[in-house]
């Protein structure tokens, strides 16, 4: 592959560079599904080297893209040296061509293999850096890969993300909340996309043991519930609203149960950071009460200690599975219905 120069270091933060992207085109297919991931590569590779109407073999350049929050989308750019205009037409329509505008971008590097759990850690470590220098970021975290597909031995991958320096004091104010209704999957998939919320993680609190696993968890002894840290700017998304999607999509009017989830680690709970937080939960609880639920809300109402990471296979667990039966048939429908009903809160 030929690397493009592509980006411009602008700043680097620790082992995080932040770029300035030129305009590029890409040429990309997304699977149907999660488990389409590795064959991507090979639907778009045909169409760079001869499967078009030209018959035309185009340069691979690098980096390839893969973009987990668009179903594993995989984009290859293309040469500067072509446009829109003169690239020629893929033989397979579900091979998409189109013009990415120039933009600023977060990245953290990593060689070896990848794979989505360590594609979670790095995002986790970019997260860390960015949040540690108050840069606000948005929520479309891609996978630069710069010389293999998938799974194949790299000399160099990549996490990126937009951000914003412009608006580097805003974040000054970014929050976050700690809410359990149910089980963290519904609960993630629920926040993940609503405006205003840079990152969700799913992982557990509210017990006693230290570093528990999820097998401690469902077992009921360590009386931790399912949870998700939601991290948020206030600027783009109150603490009020953020609870009126919480209790909108699960019901706090039943005791350690949601659905056919039963135990008190599926209770429905709100961990509060400090005073502002636990009066607005009151007012809207009550609110609610008087208003909404014909039963008492039972939600949990207590201050935050410690939150522990769950293991990194359920983190953005619907995104990575959303055909898997409890995805489709609990998941799917709830998030739907949610971003029909409540869409001015929706990316």
């Amino acid at each position: 592959m030929d690397e493009e120069s592509d980006y411009q270091i602008l700043q680097t933060f620790d082992n995080v560079e932040i770029r300035s992207y030129n305009e590029m085109i890409y040429a990309s297919y997304t699977p149907s599904e999660l488990e389409g991931r590795d064959g991507s590569f090979r639907y778009v590779a045909n169409y760079i080297f001869g499967e078009n109407n030209k018959n035309e073999k185009i340069s691979m350049t690098s980096p390839v893209v893969v973009k987990p929050y668009n179903n594993y989308e995989m984009a290859f750019m293309m040469p500067k040296s072509y446009s829109l205009n003169t690239l020629p037409t893929p033989n397979d329509d579900k091979i998409q061509i189109y013009k990415v505008p120039s933009s600023i971008k977060a990245a953290i590097r990593y060689s070896g293999y990848t794979s989505e759990s360590i594609e979670i850690k790095k995002k986790q470590q970019l997260i860390e850096v960015l949040d540690k220098y108050n840069i606000f970021y948005e929520n479309d975290f891609e996978v630069f890969i710069y010389n293999s597909p998938f799974k194949i031995f790299n000399r160099r991958n990549e996490i990126v993300v937009s951000v914003h320096l412009e608006n580097k004091k805003k974040i000054n104010m970014n929050q976050k909340v700690y809410l359990g209704g149910g089980c963290f999957w519904c609960v993630e998939a629920v926040f993940d996309h609503v405006i205003g919320v840079k990152n969700v993680v799913s992982g557990y609190s509210g017990g006693s043991m230290k570093n528990p696993t999820y097998k401690d968890v469902s077992s009921g002894n360590t009386k931790h519930a399912e949870v998700c840290e939601i991290s948020y700017n206030p600027d783009e998304i109150s603490f009020e609203d953020l609870l009126k999607i919480f209790f909108y999509t699960h019901d706090p009017t039943t005791l350690n149960r949601q659905g056919n989830d039963e135990g008190e680690h599926y209770r429905s709970i709100i961990l509060f950071s400090d005073e502002d937080q636990e009066k607005v939960a009151k007012d809207v609880i009550q609110e609610l009460n008087a208003s909404v639920f014909d039963q008492k809300i039972v939600t949990e109402l207590v201050p935050f200690e410690v939150f522990y990471i769950a293991e990194t296979s359920h983190q953005d667990y619907y995104a990575n599975n959303k055909y898997a039966p409890y995805c489709s048939f609990v998941i799917s429908p709830k998030v739907d219905k949610l971003k029909k009903e409540l869409r001015h809160f929706y990316k």
